[in-house]
């Protein structure tokens, strides 16, 4: 058999498997027998040059979904069943089929409400391209106190890959002065910014655990003894919308008036509210959640699942 370069045998490949040529042509086209174009594909196959996937849509487990829509009065959950999936693989496809849905409600969606999470950075890279001139996605709070975080312009992300329009929210999270909150609210930009938070048709979320506060030292030597006073972290079960709440779903209330954005009441009007979770470290913050109310669709993989619904009834 003549020997091919690896280029040779990718070209040969792409002509197949992209351009569909069938190996008559490619047969021409390189002056090769057939014989040497079918194993020279089969060859590109076996040195991992083509890598071939079928898409496989998961599988859903809906009793657990069942559950959970009774419990918490979810509109909708989609609870993939990870028995069989590898956790690298099960996190992967928790995101892929989170942006999917996700995507699916962005059809019937004008304005789309965005926070700064990583794990929405990979929801948003998994949407597939569209061209919605009229569709704008605006940012939910003011950016992350913590300098290491303040990059993640999300909605702006968001827009390029709908061809959309976007707002950002050029203000801190968090002020310690309660004050300047107010002040900033008389402000021009901020009132087309809060104009918009009544036109959301709906949002997506990820969540924090109280660890995650922990773990910011910026946040903590400079904002939280002044915006958590007397509040054990202990009794934090998780974190979202910037705002800290218990494994009862009660929202600590005083941080309220140092956040710069949208309001806890402005949130719960949002008629669709996706929040997506794919760590099992998150369960309670998952839970504290659900009770909260402010969930109105949920992704997660089925153990998780099974690990909130148990400590809902522990923590009854």
């Amino acid at each position: 058999m003549t020997l091919l370069s690896d280029e040779q045998l990718a070209n040969i490949a792409q002509d197949y498997f992209l351009s569909q040529l069938n190996i008559a042509d490619i047969s021409k086209k390189y002056n090769l027998s057939r014989y040497l174009i079918a194993k020279s594909i089969e060859e590109a196959k076996d040195k991992g040059i083509v890598k071939i996937s079928i898409a496989k849509s998961p599988k859903r487990a809906q009793s657990l979904e069942n559950e959970l829509q009774q419990n918490f009065k979810l509109k909708e959950a989609y609870i993939l069943d990870d028995f069989e999936a590898k956790s690298d693989d099960n996190s992967e496809l928790i995101t892929d089929y989170a942006a999917k849905q996700i995507q699916n409600y962005t059809k019937s969606a004008n304005v789309i409400g965005v926070t700064w999470e990583t794990l929405l950075a990979d929801i948003i890279d998994n949407f597939t391209e569209e061209d919605r001139e009229d569709l704008t996605f605006v940012q939910l709070l003011g950016h992350p106190v913590n300098p290491e975080n303040r990059n993640l312009q999300l909605v702006q992300e968001a827009a390029k890959k709908f061809n959309a329009q976007d707002l950002t929210f050029p203000a801190p999270l968090y002020s310690v002065n309660p004050k300047i909150v107010s002040e900033l609210k008389g402000e021009p930009y901020y009132e087309q910014v809060e104009n918009i938070f009544s036109q959301i048709d709906m949002l997506f979320s990820g969540i924090e655990t109280a660890q995650s506060l922990e773990t910011d030292q910026f946040f903590m030597d400079n904002y939280s003894d002044k915006l958590l006073k007397n509040v054990d972290n202990v009794q934090i079960a998780g974190m979202i919308f910037g705002r800290p709440y218990d494994i009862n779903g009660n929202f600590y209330e005083p941080i309220d008036s140092n956040i710069c954005g949208i309001t806890r009441q402005e949130i719960m009007k949002v008629p669709t509210r996706f929040v997506v979770v794919k760590k099992s470290f998150k369960e309670d913050a998952l839970l504290g959640a659900l009770r909260s109310g402010v969930i109105t669709h949920l992704v997660t993989n089925s153990s998780i699942a099974e690990g909130v619904l148990q400590k809902n009834k522990a923590f009854a």
